[in-house]
């Protein structure tokens, strides 16, 4: 009897002081406590609490005397800069690194943060009202007030939109929106108001992501919607995952790290995440429909350190072109 006491004793003490760790991500990673955490726990004995944040790098920054996150994952380059910056993150490169399928997945040379998906910024339109979608950036610019865009300072799409321009073209980007200008028949405050008008019929076309495809592909009402990419470039936009600046690095966390390059990881990041992943996985049957090109741009490093100081005032100098 005192031999079994002891036995559930010893197996109740290691239960209770099993590691958790603490990860912060966007809404759209809330799959990494729902389905990756069990997977996780299974591999590693460790569990993850999820919690969902909205500006993650502000989250950093509030709790940066006392930080509650072991992981961050969702980071941008831009946001990334921005914590390197701030000191909220640590480096740390995993053992399988080599996973990555391209160097051009590389989202910090340092080792500040690792990739584990990425999309493409596309123009979402209407096949029965445009039939042969335009090809390059002035060819779109010709169809006059078409195109519905999101603005900047309100929307992450209109962010990327403007990231895009700043990739594309330089200190020389509002060339692009110059080019564009004819184009666009009104800025909404954001994504999802832009959708809403642009199935609505409103307009033809809207700035948004080319695995928007994946949607209307599954749904009948909406298989008039489709995508194209722009010859001229198409913008590649990273998410990525940092290990919490703090006094110590829980193992769990660096093994987290590690798992998000790990073919359990990444097969769920094209299901759950609606993204490509960035090692070779097969995708989905659905991913057949998402358009795909090797021509895509993303910021250049000084770029990114460009945007850490000047962002604000591009946003600004942006919605005054839209304004006119």
């Amino acid at each position: 009897m005192k031999k079994f006491v002891l036995s559930l004793f010893l197996l109740l003490s290691v239960s209770s002081f099993s590691e958790e760790i603490v990860v912060y991500g966007p809404s759209s990673t809330k799959w990494i406590g729902k389905t990756f955490a069990p997977i996780f726990k299974e591999k590693t004995g460790v569990d993850i609490k999820f919690i969902s944040i909205d500006g993650l790098v502000s989250r950093l920054k509030l709790e940066e005397k006392n930080p509650k996150a072991d992981v961050v994952i969702g980071l941008t380059s831009l946001s990334t800069e921005i914590a390197k910056k701030e000191n909220l993150i640590t480096p740390y490169i995993p053992k399988n690194i080599s996973n990555i399928k391209s160097n051009d997945f590389i989202m910090d040379k340092e080792g500040y943060v690792t990739p584990f998906d990425y999309g493409l910024l596309a123009i979402n339109y209407d096949t029965k009202k445009i039939s042969v979608p335009p090809k390059n950036l002035t060819e779109l610019g010709k169809l006059e007030k078409q195109l519905l865009v999101e603005n900047p300072a309100t929307s992450s799409t209109g962010e990327e939109a403007l990231l895009w321009s700043i990739a594309l073209y330089g200190k020389d980007w509002k060339n692009f929106w110059t080019a564009l200008k004819p184009a666009i028949y009104t800025a909404e405050p954001g994504w999802s108001e832009a959708f809403a008008k642009f199935t609505a019929g409103e307009a033809p076309m809207m700035v948004g992501y080319a695995t928007s495809n994946l949607f209307f592909s599954q749904d009948e009402e909406q298989s008039r919607f489709s995508s194209f990419l722009l010859e001229d470039g198409t913008f590649m936009y990273l998410e990525g995952a940092s290990l919490v600046n703090k006094k110590e690095t829980k193992e769990g966390a660096k093994k987290f790290m590690e798992y998000i390059l790990s073919e359990e990881f990444q097969s769920l990041v094209p299901k759950k995440n609606y993204m490509f992943p960035v090692i070779e996985t097969p995708l989905t049957e659905e991913f057949k429909f998402v358009p795909t090109t090797e021509k895509t741009v993303k910021l250049s490093d000084e770029q990114v350190k460009d945007l850490v100081n000047n962002l604000d005032r591009y946003k600004s100098e942006l919605i005054e072109i839209l304004k006119k």
